[in-house]
Parts: C-alpha cells; sequence; structure tokens
C-alpha cells in the first residue's frame, strides 16, 4: 500500500512455522513496501538483522509501530531481536513418575544381577582361607583335645607336662569349666596368617598349643602354655610384646563367652609389667569377666609361674586389664564360624 505522503504502521502479523532467513529478509521487505516514500523504506537493512533467526512460535509476534519512520526501524530491530534469542518454540512435557519407575526399575535389576554375580563368584572363587569358615568344618572344644600330635621328643614331654600337671586335673574335674585347645581349630591355611597360632608357634616359641579351661558363661579362664628362649627381649627374659599379646587373647578368650554373639574387639588394654618373666618355663595365664553392659565387656588377668615350691603362693609376673566391644554387625561375623556342637 502506497501513499504520498508518510504513513503509519499500526501492526505487522507474521507467523513461523520454523526458522528461515528468508522470512526476516521478507518480512523487513514488507513493512519497507507499505512505507514506501518515507526515509524508513529507502533505509538499507542492517546485516546483523537481516541474517537473525525468527523464534518459531504458537501464535503470531506483534510489531507495534510509532507515527516516526526512524521509530519504526528501530522498534522492528529491536522486535527482531529479541525474536532471534530462541529459534526454538516446541516444549516437550517429561512425565515424572514415569521416569522416577524407569529407573527405580533400572536400580533393581542392575542390583540383583550385581548381587547374583558377586554371590557366585564369592563361592567358587573365593581364597580357600576361607572354605573352612564358611564351610563349617571347624572342629568342637572335645574335638580339638585329640587333634594334636606332637612332631618331636621335647614337645612330647611339654604336652604330657602340661596335661598331667595338677592345676590341668583339677580343673578338668570341676563340671563348671570346659576344657579345649582353641589353636586346634584353627584351619592350616588360616593358621599360618595367625600370630599365636602360627607364627608364634613352634620350637623355641609356644612349642605346643596352649590348653584353655573356660568357666561356663565367661566367668574365668585358665590357660597353660610353655614359652621358648626364642621369644626373649633381653636374653633369657620374655619380650614384654609378647607377654601382651597372650594377655589381649587370653583376656578376651574369657571375656566373650559373656557377650550377646560371643565375638569382640579390644578397645582398650592396660598392662603392668611386676617381674622379669624368663624365657623357657611354664606359665598360666588366669583372667575375669568383670563386667557386661550391652555389646561392651571388662576383663582382667595376670600370668604367673606354673612351678612353684612346696607352701608358696604363685608370683604374678605381668597383670592386665582390657575393655573388648562387640561390632555393630556381629551376627553376621557370627554366622561365618559355624562351631560343630
Amino acid at each position: 500500500m502506497a501513499s504520498s505522503g508518510p504513513s503509519t504502521i499500526h501492526k505487522v502479523f507474521f507467523f513461523a512455522a520454523r526458522p528461515r532467513f528468508s522470512l526476516t529478509r521478507r518480512a523487513i521487505t514488507a513493512a519497507g513496501t507499505d512505507c514506501a516514500g518515507c526515509s524508513f523504506a529507502s533505509t538499507p537493512v542492517p546485516s546483523t538483522i537481516a541474517h537473525r533467526p525468527i523464534r518459531t512460535a504458537t501464535g503470531p509476534f506483534s510489531l507495534s509501530g510509532v507515527s516516526s519512520a526512524r521509530g519504526k526501524a528501530t522498534r522492528f530491530s529491536r522486535t527482531l531481536n529479541r525474536a532471534g534469542v530462541n529459534p526454538y518454540s516446541t516444549v516437550v512435557v517429561h512425565n515424572k513418575g514415569q521416569a522416577r519407575v524407569r529407573r527405580t526399575i533400572s536400580f533393581l535389576v542392575i542390583s540383583t544381577l550385581s548381587f547374583a554375580v558377586g554371590t557366585y563368584l564369592a563361592i567358587n572363587y573365593s581364597s580357600p582361607i576361607l572354605h573352612p569358615l564358611i564351610m563349617g568344618s571347624i572342629p568342637s572344644d572335645a574335638e580339638t583335645l585329640t587333634l594334636y600330635t606332637p612332631d618331636n621328643d621335647f614337645a612330647r614331654e611339654v604336652d604330657e607336662h602340661i596335661r598331667n600337671c595338677s592345676l590341668a586335673r583339677s580343673l578338668r574335674s570341676n563340671p563348671d569349666f570346659v576344657e579345649s585347645r582353641p589353636h586346634l581349630k584353627i584351619p592350616d591355611e588360616v593358621k599360618q596368617h595367625n600370630l599365636t597360632a602360627g607364627t608364634l608357634a613352634g620350637p623355641g616359641m609356644i612349642v605346643v598349643p596352649p590348653y584353655y579351661f573356660n568357666e561356663k558363661g565367661g566367668k574365668s579362664m585358665v590357660q597353660i602354655f610353655y614359652v621358648g628362649t626364642d621369644v626373649s627381649g633381653h636374653p633369657g627374659i620374655v619380650h614384654g610384646g609378647f607377654l601382651a599379646t597372650m594377655l589381649d587373647e587370653g583376656l578376651a578368650r574369657c571375656a566373650f563367652p559373656a557377650m550377646p554373639n560371643k565375638v569382640g574387639v579390644t578397645a582398650n588394654l592396660n598392662i603392668n609389667y611386676l617381674k622379669p618373666t624368663m624365657a623357657g618355663q611354664f606359665l598360666v595365664l588366669r583372667a575375669t569377666t568383670t563386667k557386661v553392659e550391652g555389646r561392651k565387656a571388662w576383663a582382667e588377668g595376670w600370668i604367673e609361674s606354673l612351678e612353684v615350691a612346696e607352701g608358696e603362693e604363685p608370683v604374678k609376673l605381668v597383670e592386665a586389664s582390657a575393655l573388648f566391644v562387640e561390632p555393630k554387625h556381629a551376627k553376621v561375623l557370627k554366622s561365618l564360624y559355624r562351631v560343630a556342637s
């Protein structure tokens, strides 16, 4: 529409199904045609506008004009700049409920498959160290008394001396005590990695597996063993670290039966060394459970010489007290150790 004088463009409507550079040029050309003879019509189109895509929309874009042709061009340019920010108008609405269900199903499937594969690998390819523990091949207390066979004369003499000493016979005749040799419950595959049953066991050290006499209910415990000359600190004197290890294990074997799941870990151990402990002698470790509260158990004990002169009392060489705590997941740990009755 052409006229002799300046015309006023009130509104320009156009629809865009998708962005096209030609559509921009067409809109600007149409605007210029309506303003033939005015300064706006002769104004060249800036390249930044001519090549800017127009955002698609589901409705029309409205360009409001003013009486001034220069103002029309400025407002038109600004409108196109705003329209070219995002060339896409289609909004995809996702169903959050369905997405959550898909994620949950995927998680369950992956978790189930992972558990199944892990269980299969654990059963078929786990270390042989764990097989005796899981498969329930641990002997009973009574069976351990017949499992040891001395491999030399000295070990045989030591074993017979402990088994036939007056203290052992007295405890064996007491129905409140249960005799056992716990080190013989440990499978050979595990024993070689165990400190007291493997590393420290043998000639010159713990010559024979110790004898244990546990009072029922975890009230007290008596251990009889022989210590050789190869565990010394100063020449001829048993190393303090060895005595601490024996006390830690002895007090634990006393307190564990009094705990809910019969297993625990050492939380605190206090030791007082009273007299030098000479190497190459028979020793007695006595322990008593002093208190049990929930998953905690306290015990105290000492080590003394087995051989004492007639009419004399045994002398304490080292004493200790300890606190043991049962792990929160002790039931799972206990299930690995299936002890035959």
